[in-house]
């Protein structure tokens, strides 16, 4: 389609600012994408709800006969009218539905771009530790032979590498006490912390990002029924949190899930920054689209 076309020209075109690595470019470009996607879609829902409105005003729906029972057509109906709108109201919803597939996609590969990001970044980061421990073992190495010259080259290398061990042993410690201090083990410490009588269920997930937002919520849909609303921040989804979530690992918790409970957690009012909500949500089919019946975007 068109709208296919202008989104592989873009990508084609998008340059790569100066210094900028090449899968942060990427993740820029799809997240530029998804964003003007968003707005198309919003923008169809806009048409649509014209559409139902000029409908309504014709006093019709998408159901109704418009024939009587001798099959002509009913006097004080507008049936070219109506006709035409319903015919409109269909393609917009096709176009809906094609553009909620499009941001799925790029969603999706926005979500593997960033893990191999933080893939790579984690690589990076274990590749420059090994580094920094070779550079420490050979300066340590050093010092004791020109310390000691009676020491063998290998005695003082096995000390130089338990040297370096030891510190860096005490480099973990020390930060793993600040972090539990700052509250960032707050969830480790509550696996194995028996929960006090009075104790905030919640209060584990306050340190906890949210990961995922509400974009739109469908009428008498699992999401709706569930309490779901706009704009909620979703920090945990059955077993998925910030942590661990994927796009695989979403679609599989969802799926594996239908017809069964399923705990959510999410951060609702206050531009994000209000109260935490625990909601029970059982996806299943239902008469519009997917188990959830509801459109989440990733949070930027």
């Amino acid at each position: 389609s068109e709208s296919r076309k202008n989104a592989s020209h873009r990508h084609r075109n998008t340059k790569v600012r100066f210094g900028e690595p090449r899968d942060a470019a990427m993740s820029r470009q799809l997240k530029e994408q998804m964003q003007t996607k968003i707005q198309e879609k919003g923008e169809i829902e806009q048409d649509l709800e014209a559409l139902r409105k000029e409908l309504r005003s014709l006093g019709a729906g998408m159901n109704e006969s418009l024939v009587d029972k001798e099959g002509f057509p009913i006097a004080d109906k507008d049936v070219h009218g109506i006709r035409t709108l319903r015919n409109k109201i269909i393609c917009r919803k096709n176009d809906h539905e094609a553009m909620m597939h499009e941001i799925e996609k790029i969603m999706f590969k926005y979500h593997e771009v960033l893990k191999k990001e933080k893939t790579d970044a984690d690589s990076k980061r274990k590749a420059q530790l090994q580094q920094h421990a070779k550079n420490q073992i050979l300066r340590l190495h050093k010092e004791l032979l020109e310390k000691d010259p009676k020491l063998s080259k290998a005695e003082a290398l096995k000390k130089a590498i338990k040297m370096t061990t030891e510190t860096a042993k005490k480099s973990v410690e020390i930060k793993t006490q600040k972090n539990s201090q700052m509250g960032e083990s707050n969830e480790d410490v509550a696996k194995i912390t028996p929960p006090s009588r009075g104790l905030d269920p919640l209060e584990r997930f306050k340190t906890m990002k949210p990961f995922l937002v509400v974009d739109t919520v469908s009428p008498d849909s699992p999401a709706e029924r569930a309490g779901l609303r706009k704009f909620d921040e979703i920090i945990k989804l059955g077993s998925i949190n910030c942590e661990n979530q994927t796009p695989e690992a979403l679609r599989n918790t969802v799926a594996h899930s239908e017809g069964k409970p399923m705990e959510l957690i999410v951060k609702r009012g206050n531009n994000g920054s209000g109260k935490l909500e625990k909601l029970i949500l059982v996806p299943k089919r239902w008469r519009g689209q997917g188990l959830l019946g509801c459109f989440l975007k990733p949070v930027t």
